[in-house]
């Protein structure tokens, strides 16, 4: 398991899209960064695929409410979870394992005045610091896919959610199993610990308790989204070359773009679930 993590980490730890890269382009286009608004924010923090659209389904999927108690696992740099406390108006606790997302995400935080409404935690999805039933909704997005033991995170959330709430959530899947040298690469470049089916993915919620609500494939619309992101990471890419910062160099990029033909071809795809803690 330290190895995973050790993985996981290093990935954020070189991800294009970071605290410093999204001050910068701030301070670029605003001059300074003060009076920042959280809405300011949105167009460069969020880092998962269909952005605001994504963060309304999944808020709506969980149900969330006003002054409800989220967590959103495996939360990065904690722009969804702004998003959440700022248009859903709830509380919302961020676990990540990447020390460098959550002293982004504090960084962030406080710079849009939501440090006491947004609450980044560095700790382990498998092994989740939280008292049980403490959480009226749970969240994520294309993380699952990080965690070696998928059951054992998949337990933590049934364990800290109150009984009736919901955790909605998006991540990959796999249509067709990739050969052994291919998975290794998404490996090594993704830090992609395993992949489920959609089916497989079912059959785990409900060994860790749940009752599935729902469970849609998004892999068509997902190709289009990855390709406008690929096009994205060329740019930042790019950019962090001008600004005299390291490339991330052709081969994630190359990688990539082999992960968007995956999705196209739906090898390698992506699903919605819902699911619910009985009462």
């Amino acid at each position: 398991m330290e190895m995973a993590e050790k993985t996981v980490t290093e990935f954020y730890a070189n991800h294009p899209i970071s605290a410093p890269h999204i001050l910068t382009k701030l301070t670029g286009i605003r001059g300074s960064l003060k009076d920042v608004t959280p809405q300011e924010l949105y167009p460069y923090d969020q880092d998962h695929y269909d952005g605001l659209n994504a963060n309304a389904r999944l808020a709506d999927k969980a149900r969330m409410k006003s002054g409800d108690r989220v967590l959103d696992v495996c939360a990065g740099l904690c722009g969804p979870a702004r998003w959440y406390a700022t248009e859903r108006d709830v509380d919302v606790t961020g676990l990540d394992i990447s020390p460098n997302r959550v002293d982004g995400a504090k960084e962030l935080n406080a710079l849009v005045g939501l440090q006491d409404q947004v609450h980044p935690i560095l700790g382990s999805a498998m092994d989740m610091p939280f008292d049980s039933a403490q959480f009226d909704a749970a969240v994520s997005q294309e993380s699952f896919l990080h965690i070696p033991d998928k059951i054992k995170a998949l337990s933590e959330v049934f364990r800290v959610l109150r009984p009736g709430s919901r955790f909605a959530f998006t991540d990959w899947v796999m249509h067709t199993p990739l050969p052994a040298d291919e998975m290794e690469l998404y490996h090594q470049r993704f830090a992609c610990q395993s992949l489920l089916s959609i089916p497989e993915y079912e059959t785990q919620l409900e060994k860790a308790g749940f009752m599935v609500v729902s469970a849609g494939d998004v892999t068509a619309s997902w190709g289009e989204i990855l390709a406008r992101r690929l096009s994205m990471y060329q740019t930042l890419d790019a950019e962090a070359e001008r600004a005299g910062n390291p490339s991330k160099g052709d081969t994630f990029l190359k990688m990539y773009a082999q992960f968007v033909s995956d999705v196209k071809q739906r090898r390698i795809g992506g699903v919605r679930l819902t699911a619910e803690k009985p009462e």
